[in-house]
């Protein structure tokens, strides 16, 4: 900040991982009355949804969409849906190998404030938060 300019501060950001969002549905239908097939697909939980929704207006922070399991075309495709849906509370989505690499970029990324993962809360030190 110089001479009172604000354009260079970096907006709070929180990190939330996709794992608690996405719900993995699978559906059997038969085919031909004898053959049975399953197929998966991914879809989020709109209530959790609404509810980080609310948290964004509520504390003036961004969300990022953080994944381990999930591929880039996968995390794109979720959120592309979300978005058609109109209730995005998600800026930008970003996939990483491990929580450890995670972990060890907080380090450099200031604007972060928290990172929600209940698996690997611990982790992350005082980022760790529960919702």
């Amino acid at each position: 900040m110089y001479k009172g300019d604000i354009s260079n501060a970096a907006p709070k950001r929180v990190l939330v991982n996709a794992d608690i969002l996405f719900i993995k549905m699978t559906t059997t239908y038969k085919k031909f009355k004898f053959f049975s097939r399953t197929s998966e697909h991914l879809d989020f939980d709109r209530f959790l949804l609404n509810k980080l929704f609310l948290y964004t207006s509520r504390a003036e922070v961004t969300l990022e969409l953080v994944s381990f399991d999930y591929k880039i075309t996968e995390l794109e495709e979720i959120f592309n849906k979300i978005e058609r849906a109109g209730v995005n509370p998600f800026r930008d989505f970003s996939y990483y190998v491990s929580p450890k690499k995670l972990a060890a970029d907080l380090a450099f990324r200031p604007e972060v404030i928290g990172v929600i993962d209940p698996e690997h809360q611990l982790m992350y030190g005082r980022l760790g938060m529960d919702f």
